[in-house]
């Protein structure tokens, strides 16, 4: 009986590895993409809220809790047919943003997956000229999100993204007081590359943090209105993400209130990503069924 019990132990063992190993994950680590897929027909769905107020502003207003907020709701969807094919939606409030599009995961080896990753985002607003750049604008967005797994437990995430059209677009940068005036307008897209850590400390417990950097065409230029000397800022957003029965629940600082790659990796949106002491509170939930 002994000899029976113990190859069908290990077979069992074996097949609840291999349903662990094909198990599905919401493509979404804060705001950048993972090399994550939803398998089968599997949906995922991602919500999303991001505090506006600072926490500096002190404990009067529960660190930036009783201000305004901006919250998103995503679904992700599994393709079948198609192996590691996944279709997403996405709407934030930020300027009533709505994302869609494509992602297909090309490569998945023991220390390295990269997918790619195509969306078309409509800011569903009038569109108008601002201070800080336009709203109402519309585009697309290209992603190659690649994992290095440095250790089982480390993984190393970086974000190539290409932006077609962002709020400055067609327009002349303001620069600094004192600098040389610019007079050639901000034409093109911008090409950005985010950068992503991860640290599990145990199955349910990991660090998460993300660095949006600010692009080359606005290292000597302000955000319109801006008058101090302050020129667009780095982003970034860093906290702790729990994993339980296929939910995850995600904590964060950052000083980007956006969470979509138009708003995240463009380096103008809404003037840019506030000073890092001007960081705020953000979370993720998401679910897969």
């Amino acid at each position: 009986m002994t000899r029976k019990i113990a190859p069908l132990l290990a077979c069992s063992l074996l097949a609840g590895g291999a349903l662990h190993a094909e198990s599905s994950e919401y493509p979404l680590v804060v705001n950048l993409p993972s090399a994550e897929r939803m398998q089968y027909w599997d949906i995922g769905v991602a919500f999303t809220h991001r505090f506006i107020q600072p926490v500096k502003d002190h404990g009067k207003d529960v660190y930036g809790l009783d201000g305004y907020t901006y919250a998103g709701l995503g679904f992700a969807f599994g393709i079948k047919p198609i192996p590691g094919l996944n279709a997403f939606i996405y709407r934030t409030a930020d300027n009533k943003t709505f994302t869609f599009g494509l992602q297909q995961q090309v490569l998945d080896r023991e220390r390295i997956r990269m997918a790619v990753r195509a969306e078309r985002f409509d800011e569903v607003v009038k569109e108008t000229v601002t201070p800080i750049g336009r709203v109402g604008v519309s585009g697309a967005v290209l992603q190659v999100p690649t994992e290095i797994f440095i250790t089982d437990d480390i993984i190393f995430s970086i974000v190539p993204a290409y932006i077609t059209k962002t709020t400055t677009t067609d327009t002349v940068l303001a620069v600094p007081p004192g600098a040389t005036p610019n007079t050639t307008p901000n034409t093109g897209g911008v090409f950005n590359v985010g950068l992503g850590l991860r640290i599990s400390f145990t199955e349910k417990f990991s660090f998460v943090s993300e660095y949006y950097p600010r692009p080359s065409k606005f290292s000597k230029a302000a955000p319109g209105g801006i008058t101090d000397g302050t020129t667009y800022q780095r982003g970034f957003a860093a906290g702790v993400s729990y994993k339980t029965f296929k939910h995850r629940f995600t904590l964060v600082g950052t000083n980007v209130p956006g969470t979509t790659a138009n708003q995240v990796l463009s380096g103008d949106y809404g003037g840019g990503p506030r000073p890092s002491s001007q960081w705020s509170i953000g979370f993720n939930v998401t679910r897969v069924f």
